[in-house]
C-alpha cells in the first residue's frame, strides 16, 4: 500500500479484492442484518443475534470464542498470527419498544463482512495482521463494551473501529459522555380523600424533581443534557403514592462537564424529596460512557477506504449534526479508534423511531452495512501497511 494521501492509499487490486469478498457474501450479510432487525433482543439477552454473527464467522474459518471474557452473549471471532492487532466492533442489542431502531442490525453485519474481507487476504499469505471481530452487547443500555475494558479485550490492541448507520455521514462523529439514573422517591400511603393528610406523596416528589431539573436546564453548559421519563407514578388515584421511580440519562462533551452535571442535577433532586417530605434514592445503571476521541489518522484512513469504493459522502445539513453517546467512546480512551456514522438516507427519520429501523433493513440501508463492511476491512488492512502511522496519540478536541 502507498501511503500518499486520497484514495492512492488503496491500490486498485486491493480495493477489487476487499469489494469481490464482501459483495461475495452479501446475500448472507443482508440475511443477518435482516434476521437481527427481525428479532430484536434488549441489552445484556442478545443469545440469537450473537450466536447468528458467530456462526456464520465460524463457518468460514474463524476461531471464535462464545462467551467471551465470561459476557454470556459476547463472542471474539480471531484470525490471524502476527502484526498489528485490530478489533472490529459488532453491537446487536436494541431499544425497548422501538427495537432494531438505531440500526445495530447494521454495525452487527458490517463488522462480520469485514472479517469475512480480510480473513483470505490474511491466509494467503497477504499483510500480518492479526483481527479480532468482537462481539460487543449492551450498548443501549449497561455498556458492554466497558465491562469488555475491564475484563482485558482491548489489551494488546493497536486499533478498534465499527460503523454506525445514521441520516447522514459523520466519519468523525464525537459522542457525548453519559450516565443512566434510576431515581426512587418513597413516602407514606393513605385514603386520598379522607386521610390524605396522613400520606407523604412519592408522585409530588418525583413530579418536582421532574420540573427543577426541567428549569436547571436554561443554566446547562454546551451540550449539557438530561432526559428523563416516570417509570412509575404510584397505582391507584384514590391512594396517595408511596413509591415513585424515573429514569434519567444526564450527557455532557467532557468527564468534567459531566461531573458538574451530575452535581447540580443530584441537588435538584434531593431538594425535591426535602420539599415534600419524601426521601429519594439515586442509583447509577451501568456504567458511564466516556466521549468519542476519535484517532484522527484512522478517520482520514476510513474516509479514504470510502472514496476509494466510490462511496459518496452525504453530510448532515447546515445546522445539523450528529448526536448520543456510545460505550466505544471509553475504548477510544484505551486504543486508538473511529467510529463512523454512515448514512442510510432515512431523513427525516431519525436514530431510535420506527421509520429509520425500517430505513436499515432498506435498499439502500442494505447498501450501507456493505459499504461499510468494504470500508472497515480496508482501513483494517490501512492499519497493517503502517502500525506506525496509527499509534495511540491523544487529540483531543477543543474544549473536550
Amino acid at each position: 500500500m502507498r501511503q500518499d494521501a486520497g484514495v492512492d492509499r488503496y491500490p486498485a487490486d486491493l480495493v477489487s479484492s476487499v469489494s469481490r469478498a464482501v459483495d461475495g457474501h452479501a446475500e448472507r450479510l443482508v440475511a443477518l442484518s435482516h434476521a437481527i432487525s427481525a428479532d430484536p433482543e434488549l441489552a445484556y439477552e442478545e443469545h440469537r443475534a450473537a450466536a447468528r454473527c458467530a456462526d456464520l464467522l465460524e463457518e468460514h474459518g474463524f476461531e471464535v470464542e462464545r462467551g467471551a471474557y465470561d459476557l454470556p452473549t459476547a463472542f471474539a471471532a480471531r484470525a490471524g498470527t502476527s502484526g498489528p492487532h485490530v478489533v472490529i466492533c459488532a453491537e446487536y442489542d436494541a431499544l425497548p419498544g422501538v427495537g432494531h431502531a438505531c440500526g445495530h442490525n447494521v454495525i452487527a453485519a458490517s463488522a462480520v463482512g469485514a472479517g469475512l474481507a480480510v480473513l483470505p487476504l490474511l491466509s494467503s499469505g497477504g499483510p500480518a495482521l492479526r483481527v479480532t471481530v468482537l462481539g460487543t452487547p449492551a450498548e443501549e443500555m449497561g455498556g458492554g463494551k466497558v465491562d469488555l475494558i475491564q475484563a482485558g479485550a482491548f489489551e494488546d490492541v493497536d486499533a478498534a473501529m465499527m460503523v454506525h448507520p445514521a441520516p447522514y455521514d459523520d466519519y468523525d462523529s464525537p459522542g457525548l459522555a453519559i450516565e443512566e439514573w434510576r431515581v426512587v422517591y418513597k413516602g407514606r400511603a393513605s385514603h386520598a380523600s379522607s386521610n390524605p393528610e396522613l400520606g407523604l406523596n412519592a408522585l409530588d416528589g418525583v413530579v418536582q424533581g421532574y420540573t427543577a431539573l426541567a428549569m436547571l436546564r436554561q443554566h446547562f453548559r454546551p451540550l449539557q443534557q438530561v432526559h428523563g421519563v416516570i417509570l412509575d407514578g404510584g397505582e391507584a388515584a384514590n391512594v396517595v403514592p408511596e413509591r415513585t421511580e424515573a429514569s434519567y440519562f444526564l450527557r455532557a462533551a467532557s468527564m468534567d462537564d459531566l461531573d458538574d452535571l451530575r452535581r447540580r442535577s443530584r441537588a435538584c433532586l434531593e431538594g425535591s424529596a426535602l420539599a415534600t417530605g419524601t426521601t429519594v434514592e439515586i442509583r447509577t445503571e451501568g456504567h458511564a460512557f466516556e466521549p468519542v476521541e476519535a484517532h484522527p489518522g484512522l478517520v482520514d484512513a476510513f474516509r479514504e477506504a470510502c472514496e476509494a469504493i466510490g462511496r459518496d459522502y452525504r453530510p448532515y445539513p447546515e445546522g445539523e449534526e450528529s448526536g448520543g453517546s456510545t460505550d466505544f467512546g471509553n475504548v477510544t480512551q484505551v486504543v486508538p479508534g473511529v467510529h463512523a456514522c454512515l448514512a442510510v438516507d432515512s431523513w427525516p427519520a431519525v436514530n431510535h423511531q420506527h421509520r429509520f429501523a425500517a430505513a436499515c433493513v432498506s435498499e439502500q440501508g442494505d447498501r450501507t452495512m456493505l459499504e461499510g463492511a468494504k470500508g472497515l476491512a480496508l482501513t483494517a488492512l490501512a492499519v497493517a501497511a503502517d502500525p506506525a502511522r496509527f499509534a495511540a496519540v491523544r487529540e483531543p478536541r477543543p474544549g473536550r
